[in-house]
């Protein structure tokens, strides 16, 4: 990816996204093996990964000039287009109950959910470039165990814990700059 974008990919970077990786596996293979994940949920998931880094890539080679606003509300609206008749397939619309609760949901998830966090990745893919950012994915399976233990009171078993460490390590070595006192 690095040499398509025109990046400077470094050992520590390659490094660095490995241990990402490995992390993931570690954590996704014992959630797999233990019963809460379903291989087609993580299928789907690969999917999505392999969607946002398809994004990342095109939006770096085809450094968009019009409006982010404009081009996060165009890709929203196809998403929700190409996403309807799945929805209406598995979903029942009439089971939507109107309320206050739902409608500020709602307005967080537009507002932050979409909004402002792929206005705030747009402005990092400009800044920091796409292989950097890349490694913050691997983030995504240990803060989903996380927030499952928290919110859901989720098992959280060693192995997932033992994931953890690769994926900080990961993440430390493809976001430090290198300083005189660390090895080339």
């Amino acid at each position: 990816m690095a040499a398509l974008l025109g990046e400077q990919i470094t050992w520590r970077k390659v490094a660095g996204l490995l241990l990402g990786v490995v992390g993931v596996a570690l954590i996704v293979a014992h959630r797999m093996a233990s019963g809460p994940d379903s291989a087609i949920g993580i299928a789907f998931s690969a999917g999505a990964l392999v969607s946002i880094v398809a994004g990342t890539i095109l939006f770096k080679v085809l450094a968009p000039t019009g409006s982010l606003w404009v081009g996060n509300g165009v890709q929203n609206i196809s998403d929700g287009l190409v996403l309807l008749p799945f929805a209406l397939m598995f979903s029942n619309v009439g089971d939507i109950v109107p309320s206050a609760r739902l409608l500020w949901a709602l307005a967080y998830l537009i507002l932050f959910g979409s909004i402002v966090a792929y206005v705030l990745w747009f402005h990092l893919l400009t800044v920091a470039g796409a292989t950097a950012l890349s490694v913050f994915h691997v983030l995504m399976p240990p803060l989903g165990m996380l927030f499952g233990w928290m919110m859901l009171g989720e098992y959280v078993a060693a192995w997932g814990l033992l994931g953890i460490m690769p994926v900080a390590a990961g993440v430390y070595l493809v976001t430090q700059t290198r300083n005189r006192f660390m090895l080339p």
